[in-house]
């Protein structure tokens, strides 16, 4: 290619070729992370031509603007640009190896990883034959453009190879079976959105969560550790059915329709469920219309499900993955439905008059207890009041349904308040608790951050006042909050957002707190995963475990007199379980 001068031709075909190359390791990848599309010649076709045809006019521009101000040939950055193509690819695969690993099945996860080995090693060879060639300042010849195209080659094949390769497991259709009925405890699930022991325990120290001091001095603990990436959609999804992203197949908060890819008409259309972790991928990368993640798109039984085939009516109030609300239940009044306020889509609710007795209970901002707003100092911030708003309104509705509907075995509530407390001023409290840093901005977000904490127990504590025994009480978040460090913080400073703010997506733990029948004390609090929790929860109420959940009973959470009597037993499924006798 250095013999001569290159034609116009020569020139543009070399120009495109990297971004043509990119494009197709890029629509490699869309069918690794989304292992549900069909993978067969035409929609992958489609996909490498849609992606090359995206970033082939990118690289032509591009490696034209280097040439021209270095005043250097095409056939000098030729296989410069490949090269580096796939030093991005190797990195690009790796990357998301590691970042979906709970979210891919394990068999996809290999293979992703085999092709990033192959990956990396194309890109080191085609450095070290550039490097070469930079040493011993050589042109570029047929040999050293021959390796490097055939590398580039061979990693489409690599990509392309191992997605194929892939076969998901079969797994062994369950055996039905069926258990009698006998008494059990209430059970109270209450979802605390990025509850912290960070905060908790501190707090509960100094006296100012009585609550939760009774839970840690009579109860059992554990931190739960979150899955990363942390989405709160997969990450509720996975504590509520015993299953991993790949199995349960919630794995993000939305979809896009991914047309391109279509072939067949009056077929459904594809959907891109993981997008590539690529710089404003949803803008350029998918074009097709974005959709919501529901219910429908859960693969597996939650644990209200389960309860509901076991003969315990369950009902949900503002549980997150629930729209649209299932009929199958007792009741559920979906997250959906408590952000719309009145004028409420029909599918959040059920039944429908679930949805005007729990209107009845709906409070203004204005309408705020005055001594309560006091708690937060002076003109309590906007987003203080809708947190307040929020929790008050569940928790109301769901201590009326108790009271009133003794029909309810369990109640799943989910108080979603401490979510924006959290990421609003978290950052705040940490400096003036953990870092000794006491100015005015820092000690007011403190402030706001500990008094919510403390109207948080105090809602907890008359919530649990208010039950009849027997009763089980779970609190639960599947994650925590942490300060801003490293990309976040560049990303705030970038986005001038206050000091006070907290990073949700920082991996930090849950909490998971029981009180209440067979429960012992517990001193230390223990690590746990959020597939324990259905296991767990399925044993203290008397169920078999199912063999196919990836969690397991945490035992040390309960009494043993208590499990005396109570021994673990297993099914191998709940996914194909009858009713309930009567």
């Amino acid at each position: 290619m250095n013999k001569g001068r290159l034609t116009q031709t020569q020139i543009i075909l070399a120009g495109l070729c990297p971004g043509a190359l990119a494009g197709t390791h890029i629509a490699g990848l869309i069918f690794f992370i989304n292992p549900h599309l069909p993978f067969s010649f035409e929609p992958v076709m489609r996909g490498v031509i849609f992606y090359s045809a995206l970033l082939a006019p990118v690289s032509l521009i591009a490696l034209l603007l280097i040439t021209w101000i270095r005043k250097q040939t095409m056939g000098q950055w030729f296989p410069i640009a490949l090269t580096l193509v796939m030093v991005s690819s190797a990195l690009m695969f790796w990357t998301h190896a590691y970042y979906f690993g709970f979210y891919l099945p394990p068999g996809i996860n290999k293979r992703l990883l085999k092709a990033a080995v192959f990956l990396s090693l194309a890109a080191v060879i085609g450095f070290y034959t550039l490097l070469l060639h930079r040493m011993r300042r050589k042109r570029y010849g047929g040999r050293a453009l021959g390796i490097v195209g055939l590398l580039a080659l061979l990693s489409i094949y690599v990509v392309m190879e191992r997605r194929e390769a892939y076969e998901p497991r079969i797994e062994p259709s369950p055996r039905e079976a069926t258990f009698e009925s006998s008494p059990r405890p209430l059970l109270c699930v209450v979802g605390i959105d990025s509850a912290s022991f960070d905060v908790i325990l501190p707090l509960a120290e100094q006296g100012r969560l009585p609550f939760f001091r009774r839970v840690l001095d009579e109860g059992a603990q554990a931190l739960l550790a979150p899955l990363e990436p942390t989405r709160p959609l997969p990450l509720w999804a996975t504590l509520g059915t015993g299953k991993y992203p790949y199995k349960h197949g919630i794995v993000g908060d939305s979809k896009f329709e991914a047309g391109f890819l279509a072939g067949v008409q009056n077929q459904p259309t594809p959907t891109l469920n993981l997008l590539p972790l690529a710089v404003g991928f949803e803008h350029w990368g998918a074009w097709g219309r974005k959709h919501p993640t529901t219910r429908s798109d859960l693969r597996v039984l939650p644990l209200w499900e389960i309860l509901n085939r076991l003969g315990m009516s369950s009902a949900l109030i503002g549980w997150p993955g629930t729209f649209p609300a299932s009929e199958g239940q007792h009741l559920t009044l979906t997250n959906k439905f408590f952000q719309s306020s009145r004028h409420y889509n029909p599918q959040s609710a059920f039944p429908p008059e679930a949805a005007e007795k729990a209107n009845l209970f709906q409070i203004a901002k204005e309408d705020l207890d005055s001594e309560l707003l006091s708690r937060f100092g002076p003109s309590p911030p906007e987003i203080v009041l809708d947190a307040l708003v929020q929790d008050q309104w569940r928790k109301d509705f769901a201590t009326f349904l108790l009271d009133q509907d003794p029909a309810t075995d369990a109640i799943f509530l989910f108080l979603p308040g401490l979510r924006s407390i959290s990421e609003q001023y978290f950052g705040g409290y940490s400096a003036v608790q953990f870092r000794g840093i006491h100015d005015d901005e820092s000690v007011r977000a403190s402030h706001i951050l500990s008094a919510y904490y403390a109207q948080t127990d105090e809602l907890l504590g008359g919530f649990w006042d208010s039950i009849q025994q027997p009763k089980l009480l779970v609190l639960v978040s599947v994650h925590g909050v942490g300060r801003m460090t490293g990309l976040s913080e560049a990303q705030r400073l970038i986005y001038r957002q206050p000091a006070t703010r907290g990073d949700l997506d920082d991996g930090s733990e849950g909490i998971l707190m029981l009180l209440g029948e067979g429960v012992q004390k517990t001193e230390n609090i223990r690590a746990a995963q959020l597939v324990d929790l259905p296991p767990t929860l399925l044993y203290g109420l008397g169920f078999p475990v199912a063999r196919d959940s990836d969690g397991s009973v945490l035992t040390e959470l309960y009494d043993p007199a208590f499990m005396a009597h109570r021994p673990l037993s297993f099914v191998p499924s709940y996914e194909a379980f009858s009713a309930l006798k009567p």
